[in-house]
């Protein structure tokens, strides 16, 4: 942004509502800033890139989940083979979410580790989505891979548009699948359709995960899906995190945040209030004391920050 004529660049996965998020967004503060005269939004396949972009000034704010993603940019580990610490965090929105890793329920898979003798189709994001990586690190750490299992005469699909996934099982073009966003269409579709079982992880693998990465630990708890009677340790997908760059201005940044707050009903939670609870992405209402703590454990912009403290949010 330069200060006689502002621009703003927004970026994010292709995932509804974030393109209209960040078009509401812009709208409001244009109405705020009349140097704010053009807007831009990149909408790109995979959450690994959007922290590449922000950090690298290709884009100035972006929206990605899990916290994890921006965790392992702000470190430079996992597919980031560089530190990010130029990335600042505004402010994550409520997202109940979980990786589910999910094989027929007829099937003599009741463990990650019966995969390897009982092969069947399995479809799963491509690399540039932070569900493939967790995949990997997870099979890793049974002492298998991708490969070794593609061997052992498991059918291995890659897609790369996350909405997608379930309906590759639903078409029965795969039996099992590893993904997030089970209140989505196809996800909901599916569980209504198809038996399945869901498999736990490990809580060392688990805690690792958190430890290297930033992936944090969940359960699938009864009554979340279909067929669970007991708790599942898993992956945590919850929370959108909106994010930025240190040297965004601070009163600009501040004004963001502002927005983000008290503009939260019509920015965000007016998309979501006819859609039923097992439907609905967006945990309302918002709460303001909460969305500035699971930001994958980067820092909060300083404009971020002065307007939570100003507010008594935080």
């Amino acid at each position: 942004m330069n200060q006689q004529e502002m621009s703003l660049t927004f970026q994010s996965d292709i995932v509804w509502p974030w393109g209209l998020f960040f078009s509401e967004f812009a709208e409001f503060l244009s109405g705020e800033l009349p140097a704010l005269r053009k807007a831009k939004i990149n909408l790109v396949l995979g959450d690994f890139q959007t922290p590449l972009a922000v950090s690298e000034k290709k884009a100035d704010v972006g929206f990605l989940t899990p916290p994890a993603c921006i965790t392992m940019a702000f470190r430079g580990v996992g597919p980031y083979t560089g530190k990010m610490e130029n990335l600042r965090a505004i402010g994550a929105l409520p997202h109940d979410d979980r990786m589910l890793w999910a094989v027929p329920a007829d099937s003599a898979i009741h463990d990650i580790r019966d995969m390897k003798d009982h092969p069947l189709r399995l479809v799963i994001p491509d690399k540039d989505f932070p569900v493939r990586f967790a995949v990997e690190r997870v099979l890793e750490a049974y002492g298998t891979s991708i490969d070794e299992l593609k061997g052992k005469g498991w059918q291995i699909i890659e897609e790369s548009h996350c909405l997608k996934i379930p309906t590759v099982v639903i078409e029965g073009r795969a039996d099992a699948l590893v993904h997030e966003g089970l209140r989505t269409p196809a996800w909901l579709e599916l569980r209504r359709n198809r038996q399945m079982r869901y498999l736990p992880i490990n809580e060392d693998i688990l805690l690792d995960l958190e430890k290297q990465y930033g992936y944090k630990r969940a359960v699938i708890s009864k009554g979340m899906v279909p067929g669970i009677e007991d708790d599942i340790p898993c992956v945590d997908f919850s929370d959108w995190l909106l994010f930025t760059r240190e040297d965004m201005p601070d009163d600009f940044i501040y004004l963001m945040t502002k927005m983000f707050i008290e503009r939260r009903e019509r920015l965000f939670e007016f998309h979501f209030r006819n859609i039923p609870e097992e439907a609905c992405n967006l945990v309302c209402p918002i709460d303001p004391k909460q969305v500035w703590k699971n930001v994958g454990g980067v820092p909060l912009h300083k404009g971020a920050e002065r307007y939570y403290k100003e507010t008594g949010y935080m």
